[in-house]
């Protein structure tokens, strides 16, 4: 696949909260979204904000979305070899402690782990 010059101007006009003269820059709990994003969103909340897993028809539509369709979504994003890779939580810390905790059992004595820092390199 080739691809063309980034177009910021561009990619910017998907966020509307760019328009509100602020930067928000505080973390990842403040994480600015694309007007896609809160389209789904609010179609998701409008629609097919029910119960999951019932026999109903909407209930059936919100478990395929929120069960098949937001992980194989998510897999083709970070390609993913299968949507069973994918896993969501409602934090980066709460998954991570949930991998960890999985994981306490497993760790054998002279196991490595390499950690990295993504945002290294002073102030």
């Amino acid at each position: 696949m080739i691809f063309s010059e980034f177009n910021i101007i561009n990619a910017r006009a998907h966020f509307s909260s760019l328009n509100s003269g602020y930067i928000f820059a505080d973390n990842a709990g403040g994480s600015q979204v694309p007007r896609e994003v809160i389209s789904r969103i609010l179609d998701y909340l409008t629609n097919t904000n029910v119960q999951l897993g019932a026999d109903y028809s909407i209930s059936a539509e919100a478990t395929r979305r929120v069960m098949v369709e937001g992980p194989t979504t998510a897999a083709q994003l970070f390609n993913a070899g299968s949507p069973d890779e994918i896993a969501f939580g409602s934090s980066s810390t709460l998954n991570l402690e949930n991998l960890s905790r999985a994981l306490e059992n497993d760790i054998q004595s002279g196991d490595e782990f390499i950690v990295t820092g993504e945002h290294e390199g002073g102030a």
